[in-house]
């Protein structure tokens, strides 16, 4: 069984190597996000992006909310998988970059971002566009951000979809289990942050054959210039972590994870303000993704006293191949027709 093992972790080494060696070449140059952009706002690690859209491109402006865990362009990573392209072809498109956190900003509660943050960003976007309302795409715990953002300030927004965003961490599978044994007061008496390379294995645990499957993809289809490409571009992005952090990844182990409270309507802001899920009035759309393992779909539907209006839409496919697998052009087209309605 040993001398098996070994020659497995040999074979998925040479693979690998030969693989990068013959694609580094290439696309080692490759841009992290792809639709040309640019600053209009920051604050702190923080930055307001909009994205270069035509002339015709009008309407309500769009405010994307990528994730805290991971870095934004997941959404942009390629042109052929681009959500934020398609987008900013048809609207005035925007997103929140959240940098790269650090030590400094350890005490900041998780409603900074979920709420000052977003509320920041949003005053800038309306002075720049005199626009009363924007639409939201929230994408994982960025949705989940968005949702939280809806039912605070109902008036500013008028589209919301909610892209793998989780909303019920009751039954959220094995990230529920992560969240429940985690020694979260230890951590947060002893940290300042939870490091990015640390969130990384977590998330590798969860599919513990997953490098292997993903070696044996390599070995079949390295020879596919889209493939490369896309795989190029995908290493980049996973290689770039981000710290999350402390007190904010705290609240996000508490409240979220363990004492479920968006979903019973207790959840609070760090003032105290309630977020009441029975406010929102956003139109909503649940972009949810079939064979989602950090998202599952017993997590994604709304709390039971919000009775706003709501549609979904069913993708099949993970968390991250809904937004750069072989549905991923679906998922976006049934996000733009949403929105563009």
């Amino acid at each position: 069984m040993i001398g098996s093992l070994d020659t497995l972790v040999q074979h998925m080494d040479a693979v690998t190597e030969h693989f990068m060696r013959k694609t580094a070449e290439n696309w080692g140059d490759y841009p992290r996000g792809v639709t040309p952009r640019e600053e209009v706002w920051n604050a702190g690690n923080v930055s307001l992006l909009k994205f270069e859209s035509p002339e015709n491109a009008q309407g309500t402006p769009l405010l994307i909310i990528p994730s805290l865990i991971n870095r934004w362009y997941i959404l942009d990573v390629t042109e052929e998988t681009s959500f934020i392209r398609e987008f900013a072809a048809r609207r005035p498109t925007f997103l929140i970059d959240w940098g790269y956190p650090g030590t400094e900003v350890g005490h900041l509660p998780l409603s900074h971002y979920y709420h000052k943050t977003i509320m920041r960003a949003i005053r800038q976007i309306r002075k720049m566009t005199g626009c009363e309302k924007v639409d939201m795409l929230g994408y994982c715990i960025g949705g989940t951000m968005a949702y939280v953002f809806s039912c605070l300030e109902p008036d500013l927004v008028d589209h919301l979809v909610l892209l793998t965003a989780p909303l019920s961490f009751k039954e959220a599978g094995i990230l529920a289990n992560y969240a429940n044994t985690f020694p979260v007061e230890e951590f947060s008496a002893s940290m300042e942050k939870m490091p990015g390379w640390m969130l990384a294995f977590s998330f590798q645990f969860i599919q513990p054959m997953g490098a292997y499957q993903k070696t044996r993809m390599f070995h079949q289809k390295c020879d596919n210039e889209g493939f490369k490409k896309l795989f190029n571009a995908m290493e980049r992005w996973i290689a770039d972590p981000v710290d999350f952090p402390a007190r904010a990844y705290y609240e996000l182990l508490t409240d979220l994870y363990q004492d479920d409270l968006l979903s019973q309507g207790r959840l609070e802001t760090a003032e105290g303000r309630l977020v009441d899920p029975a406010c929102r009035r956003a139109r909503t759309l649940i972009l949810n993704a079939a064979k989602d393992h950090i998202a599952p779909l017993t997590t994604t539907g709304l709390p039971v006293n919000d009775q706003g209006p709501v549609s979904q839409v069913t993708i099949p496919s993970g968390h991250i191949g809904i937004t750069t697998g072989k549905n991923c052009k679906d998922a976006c087209k049934k996000a733009i027709e949403f929105i563009m309605n």
